[in-house]
Order: C-alpha cells, then sequence, then structure tokens
C-alpha cells in the first residue's frame, strides 16, 4: 500500500512538472512570435524613403521598382523622373498627388504601369496629363473631380481603367482610346442616365465605341 502511494505522488510530480514545462515553451513561442512581427514592421517601415532631393517620398516593391506615395515638391508643370535614387518608378500609390491644387500639368514617365487610386482626386487646376505607353492600369477615381482637365490619351497598353476613373471631370471634351478591347465600367462619363459633354476618339470597331454609340456618347472614329 505504501509502495502503491509512493508511485501515485512520483506520478503526480511528474504531470505537474510537465505541465510547466509545456507553460514556459508557450511563453517563449509567444515571445519569439512577438518579435516576428515586430521585425516584420519594422521591415515594412525601413522600405519607405525619402529622395535624396526631398521631392518624392516612396516605397520599394518586391520586384525592385519603387511606388511614390507623396510629392514635396512645388513644380507646376511636372515630370515625374524615371527614376528616383536609382530606382524605376512603376507606380504612382493611392492618393499621392489628391488634392494638389497648385499642378497645372504633369507628364508621367515611361516604365511607369500603375496610376493608383484618386492617385490625382480634387486636382483642380489640372488641365494635362501625359500618359506613356507602359501603363496598364487606371484604377478607381484617379482623375475623379480634376475639373480643369480638358483632354486625356489612354495608350494601347492600358487595358484597365476602374470605375469612377472621370467623375466630376466638368471640362473633359475628348477623351482617346487605344486599345481596341478596353471596356467601359462606370467611368464617370454618363451621370444621371445622361451623357457628359465629352467625344470619344476611338479606333473603329473597338468596344469603346460599341458602348458610345449604345449610350448615346458623342464618338470620333479614328479609321
Amino acid at each position: 500500500m505504501k509502495q502503491v502511494w509512493k508511485k501515485a505522488l512520483w506520478v503526480a510530480l511528474l504531470t505537474a512538472a510537465f505541465t510547466l514545462s509545456v507553460g514556459c515553451a508557450d511563453q517563449d513561442n509567444s515571445s519569439a512570435d512577438s518579435s516576428s512581427i515586430s521585425t516584420a514592421q519594422d521591415g515594412a517601415e525601413s522600405s519607405a524613403a525619402s529622395s535624396a532631393d526631398g521631392a518624392y517620398q516612396y516605397t520599394v516593391n518586391d520586384d525592385g521598382t519603387i511606388s511614390i506615395t507623396a510629392y514635396a515638391g512645388d513644380d507646376t508643370s511636372l515630370e515625374l523622373p524615371a527614376t528616383v535614387d536609382g530606382y524605376v518608378v512603376s507606380a504612382l500609390a493611392d492618393h499621392v498627388f489628391e488634392a494638389n491644387w497648385d499642378i497645372v500639368s504633369i507628364t508621367l514617365p515611361a516604365g511607369l504601369t500603375t496610376i493608383g487610386e484618386s492617385a490625382f482626386m480634387d486636382c483642380t487646376a489640372l488641365t494635362s496629363v501625359s500618359i506613356p505607353e507602359t501603363v496598364s492600369v487606371v484604377r478607381r477615381a484617379a482623375f475623379a473631380g480634376c475639373t480643369s482637365l480638358a483632354s486625356v490619351e489612354l495608350p494601347e497598353s492600358v487595358t484597365e481603367v476602374q470605375e469612377e476613373a472621370f467623375t466630376g471631370c466638368t471640362s473633359l471634351t475628348q477623351l482617346t482610346i487605344w486599345n481596341t478591347s478596353l471596356t467601359y465600367s462606370s467611368w464617370g462619363l454618363v451621370e444621371n442616365d445622361a451623357a457628359i459633354g465629352v467625344t470619344i476618339f476611338a479606333p473603329s470597331g473597338s468596344e469603346i465605341c460599341t458602348w458610345a454609340n449604345e449610350n448615346g456618347v458623342a464618338l470620333q472614329e479614328i479609321y
């Protein structure tokens, strides 16, 4: 009976020791996870930088190119550089120039592929924008509220224009679209079931030509 009691006590002690060991291991793992998260966050923060001249802020993308995230210069006729600090500029981040009321014109660089969401939203002084042959995506509301923008030419490389891209562009009279398969998706050219005063210029037989004819939007076909 005495031996049975000793065995029971020994089993209890082993169980308690095992439980304590597991608890400590969980705490160590938790600390390691927290450390990993902190390191990942630090890494994300360290990817943000400012250009040598202080005019641009940017983040480095996985492919080694950069996205411009902010502009601190005072040029009103801006020619965006193709490279900043040796990095190729491939994208304009969301909201990068939003509500910049001073920029009158902007030339975007070759190598740029993406114009971010609301990138130029409410740039009310902007009258012209030059988009290079490398851009493929114009994201949501990219030019919304650009009330002075008179014309836009989308090169053949543009395969996607998201909704509200030109909403509130009250001065827009000419939109040239070179990609024959680009389809309309609530860009803001029709408001309250009526077309705004814009004329679409596009190659004959384009998807956008079909849409314009079906929705009463002025069209000039390019043969």
